[in-house]
């Protein structure tokens, strides 16, 4: 239950990275402000379909976990995702040189933008569910982050979850850009973007100590290994 708090946590607080990459496809989208409930329904659809998205690849990460997982691998899972968070913050950040690029991403992340820019000229519900449902799929370093994260739950349907509670996490400040508009776009969010590097680090920390397995309660439980030894030699 506290590594799906961090999803919902990842969720508001990373928003604040959305403003510069989801928000501005929503002001691109041609809408008549006069009919709100219109308005409100097309902005709800929008998120609706980028959290859709987010499950979709939570459940193919959560697969991943699901597996390892049947093999034993639970506590090296939580390990081996905080230590990846780490890397992948350190070199988003500049800190670690180099970059992580897929050729066969690459082409994929071409065909979803040209999706994008389709829909983008057509302000009904239908295109705004769409493009939120490719707009999950852009490539955002705050969702990768996520999806690391996501494997340490361990099942498919966890998996989908925690990216799902994700996904809900980024409505309240995706609603409030889409409302605000031009207000939004003159703020500089630098108290916000210093803040979430530093929960990214303490969500990696939580899937290490949790990975550890140091018998606390909660945080960081002992090993089925662990617990069947101390049961075994206890009188």
């Amino acid at each position: 239950m506290l590594l799906l708090g961090t999803a919902l946590v990842f969720g508001l607080l990373g928003s604040m990275h959305c403003l510069g990459m989801c928000a501005p496809l929503l002001w691109a989208v041609p809408q008549n402000e006069s009919k709100k409930i219109l308005w409100w329904q097309n902005r709800s659809l929008y998120n609706v379909g980028r959290a859709i998205t987010y499950a979709f690849l939570g459940a193919l990460f959560g697969l991943i976990g699901e597996s390892l997982s049947l093999v034993g691998l639970q506590q090296k899972i939580s390990i081996g995702t905080g230590i990846l968070i780490l890397v992948f913050l350190m070199s988003s950040n500049g800190v670690i040189p180099g970059s992580f690029q897929v050729k066969a991403i690459n082409k994929l992340m071409i065909k979803v933008r040209r999706k994008v820019g389709a829909y983008l000229n057509n302000s009904s519900p239908a295109s705004h569910f769409k493009l939120g449902l490719f707009n999950g799929l852009l490539p955002c370093g705050l969702v990768y982050m996520a999806l690391l994260a996501s494997i340490s739950m361990g099942s498919m349907l966890g998996g989908a979850l925690y990216m799902f509670v994700f996904g809900l996490g980024t409505f309240p400040m995706m609603m409030v850009a889409a409302f605000f508009g031009k207000q939004i776009k003159s703020t500089k969010p630098q108290v916000f973007t210093r803040v979430v590097p530093v929960f990214i680090v303490l969500v990696a920390f939580l899937l290490i100590v949790r990975g550890l397995g140091l018998g606390i309660p909660y945080l960081s439980p002992a090993a089925v290994g662990q617990v069947e030894m101390t049961l075994c030699i206890t009188p």
